[in-house]
């Protein structure tokens, strides 16, 4: 049997534990699982900045990311200096190991998936 994944549900659960944090004055970038098969796994995101233009630091993925900006806005700043803005509708993968600083200027929703095989096996053991 099929699990039915309702998103409003999903969207209206991930804005909340974001709205819980920047109640407290904190970044948010919260992540609520929808669904998994063999270690692809869907999220939806919601969050925001709030304490920065630009998190210290860069970060990297230890693998691709997919994402779909359901509402809001997206911007990536990468080590090179270039940035690149996404908005509602708009999708992206970003290439594992790119160095990069995400910031959500207004409350935003994605869609979001990654494979996590290698990722999942290494936390199990």
């Amino acid at each position: 049997m099929l699990k039915t994944i309702r998103l409003e549900e999903a969207v209206l659960r991930a804005k909340k534990l974001a709205d819980d944090k920047l109640a407290k004055g904190e970044n948010a970038d919260e992540f609520v699982l929808i669904g998994e098969a063999d270690d692809f796994r869907l999220y939806i995101t919601a969050g925001k900045t709030v304490k920065e233009t630009y998190p210290e630091g860069l970060h990297e993925n230890p693998r691709d990311v997919f994402m779909l900006i359901l509402e809001g806005q997206l911007e990536l700043a990468f080590k090179n200096g270039a940035k690149q803005i996404f908005k509602t509708r708009e999708c992206f993968v970003l290439p594992k190991h790119t160095k990069h600083k995400c910031v959500f200027k207004k409350m935003t929703v994605a869609l979001e998936g990654v494979y996590e095989e290698g990722l999942w096996h290494e936390i199990k053991k």
